[in-house]
C-alpha cells in the first residue's frame, strides 16, 4: 500500500497489521503530491465543489461539512469517464440514479413543520437554507434560520432565486 506521510499511516500498530499479513507499506516522498496522483486530483476535485457551493449559496466556512457531503453527493451520482461513462451510483447499486429531486445547495427553502407544530394554528413551515441530503433519510437537511437548528423532512418547498446569507 502506497500513501502520504500523514500520521495515521506511521502507527505501530498499523505497520505491525501490514507485516502480519504480508503487505508492505510505501510512503511517498514529503510534499510529493503527483506521487498519490488519483487520490489528490479526486481530492482536488472535491475540494472544488466544495469550495464552489459555499461561495455560490455565500455561506460561512463552518458550513464545509455540509458542502462536502452535498459534493460527494453529487459526484457519486455524475457519470466518469474512468468507469465508461457510468455512475458510482450505478456501480455500486446496479440501477440508475435520479435527478428530479436535486436542489440548488444553499437556497431558501420552507420544509413542512405540521408534525412538529405545538398547535393547529402554528405556522407551517419557517425559513430555511438548505443543506443536502441525509445520509438515512429520502429528503432533505433544512438549516432553520431562526432556531439554528437543522431540520430533516421530506415535504419542502425551495425558492432556487434566493439565498439567504447573500443579504
Amino acid at each position: 500500500m502506497q500513501c502520504d506521510n500523514g500520521g495515521e499511516f506511521l502507527t505501530t500498530s498499523l505497520r505491525d497489521l501490514f507485516s502480519r499479513y504480508g503487505a508492505s507499506l510505501r510512503l511517498s516522498c514529503p510534499h510529493t503530491l503527483p506521487q498519490n496522483g488519483k487520490a489528490e486530483r479526486f481530492i482536488r476535485t472535491t475540494n472544488d465543489i466544495l469550495r464552489v457551493l459555499l461561495i455560490h449559496a455565500n455561506l460561512p466556512p463552518p458550513f464545509w461539512v455540509e458542502a462536502l457531503h452535498t459534493a460527494t453527493y453529487i459526484l457519486n451520482r455524475r457519470p466518469c469517464s474512468s468507469i465508461a461513462s457510468e455512475t458510482p451510483f450505478f456501480r455500486l447499486l446496479g440501477k440508475h440514479p435520479t435527478y428530479d429531486h436535486m436542489r440548488v445547495f444553499g437556497c431558501l427553502c420552507f420544509p413542512n413543520t405540521i408534525a412538529t407544530s405545538p398547535h393547529k394554528l402554528s405556522p407551517r413551515s419557517t425559513r430555511c437554507v438548505f443543506l443536502g441530503y441525509p445520509l438515512e433519510h429520502k429528503g432533505y437537511r433544512c438549516f432553520d434560520l431562526t432556531t439554528r437548528k437543522v431540520i430533516i423532512s421530506r415535504h419542502v418547498t425551495f425558492d432556487e432565486t434566493v439565498f439567504p446569507y447573500s443579504s
